[in-house]
């Protein structure tokens, strides 16, 4: 049996809601008047489905369904009020169904049906088994990885991609200001376009990590957001690299692969995908997190001697981003030479001498060029 909630501030219009409702088979486990006083019930009394009047002071219904899909709570919402404009808004945070008053016996039936089917088909996910761990790569594109998943979240729209990346990146702060987020990621809608775009993403990421039983979901302070992560560990590959490139540890044997994964890790520029003013700082910042914590690496296998291979990796990684950085071709150069012979360390120093005549009109630096020049006389 579907059991059911109705929130109304009209206490004569949540009694026949109740009253179709019993009539059609339907738990109803109380109404209120109040919406804060859900939030505090929903939890103990778990709710197949809200019935949520959408008009209400302080709180409206579609406020009162964002808070309860972003606190995880796994329940359908059916909208009840007494005007047609906020259809719109209604279906943005997911709703499933939406009744105009008066509400009549048949709607609520054809409410309760949509409810059942649904329900039916929530129950068959299982939460998936294994790993308790959330994976989110922010190099390159972002990237969400649920447990032992291959394959990334599939996010609804770019601006989904954008809003949790936001967030993410400024967790320092004990919420996120909707002001500040509609300014960044929407700069050129007016206030009120923005207010329903940041409304209608939320509701929609909150979905998707819904959907992928993530136990993370953007929760809603009333003037603005913070991200909640339930039962699971979120590790997020920008952070990794920013706590071993500012971290005062130094490397040793037993650290070193953790050095080696988070810069390889390093598959692209902090958030390509996203051309908005806003990464640009933060796209600045981590690629110097990433350049520090190489140059950290690189220096520790050269001081135990160790590893040339990896080294040439890493530094091949480093100039991909940083092709002019003469130290690190004077390196490159020098293990190109100790593993592939002279030929090829002529080659490349050729190559890298022909790029800069090219591009800047300039010849390569004294220093790469004496070491060039002894290596080839060895």
């Amino acid at each position: 049996m579907l059991k059911a909630i109705v929130v109304d501030d009209e206490i004569l219009t949540a009694e026949l809601i109740c009253r179709l409702l019993s009539q059609a088979g339907v738990e109803v486990l109380g109404y209120f008047s109040n919406p804060y006083e859900v939030l505090g019930q929903i939890e103990l009394l778990k709710p197949d489905v809200l019935f949520l009047d959408i008009d209400m002071p302080e709180v409206s219904g579609l406020e009162l369904a964002e808070r309860v899909h972003s606190q995880g709570h796994d329940c359908e919402i059916v909208f009840i009020t007494a005007y047609n404009q906020y259809a719109i808004e209604a279906f943005s945070v997911n709703a499933l169904d939406y009744l105009l008053k008066p509400v009549m016996n048949e709607d609520i039936m054809r409410a309760v049906a949509r409810v059942e089917k649904r329900r039916k088909g929530t129950r068959g996910d299982q939460p998936k088994q294994g790993s308790r761990t959330i994976r989110v790569s922010l190099f390159g594109k972002l990237s969400m990885y649920v447990g032992d998943d291959k394959d990334p979240i599939h996010w609804m729209t770019a601006k989904c991609t954008e809003v949790l990346a936001f967030i993410l990146l400024h967790r320092e702060e004990s919420e996120i200001s909707k002001w500040k987020l509609m300014e960044a990621i929407w700069p050129e809608k007016t206030k009120e376009k923005a207010d329903i775009n940041l409304r209608s993403t939320i509701s929609r990421l909150n979905k998707t990590l819904r959907e992928h039983h993530t136990g993370v979901s953007i929760f809603s302070t009333g003037n603005g957001y913070k991200l909640c992560c339930i039962d699971r560990e979120l590790m997020v590959d920008a952070f990794e690299l920013e706590k071993l490139a500012m971290g005062s540890v130094e490397i040793e044997p037993g650290n070193a692969d953790e050095f080696n994964r988070a810069i390889s890790g390093y598959r692209g520029m902090l958030l390509e995908a996203i051309d908005s003013e806003w990464c640009e700082p933060l796209r600045a910042c981590y690629h110097r997190f990433f350049y520090s914590a190489a140059k950290k690496l690189v220096q520790y296998f050269e001081r135990v001697n160790s590893e040339p291979l990896k080294v040439l990796q890493i530094i091949e990684l480093l100039i991909k981003y940083e092709p002019y950085d003469e130290e690190a071709r004077e390196m490159a150069l020098k293990l190109h030479y100790m593993l592939e012979g002279k030929r090829n360390a002529e080659k490349y120093y050729v190559q890298y001498r022909e790029m800069l005549n090219k591009e800047l009109g300039i010849e390569p630096g004294e220093s790469i060029q004496k070491v060039f020049a002894s290596l080839v006389k060895s």
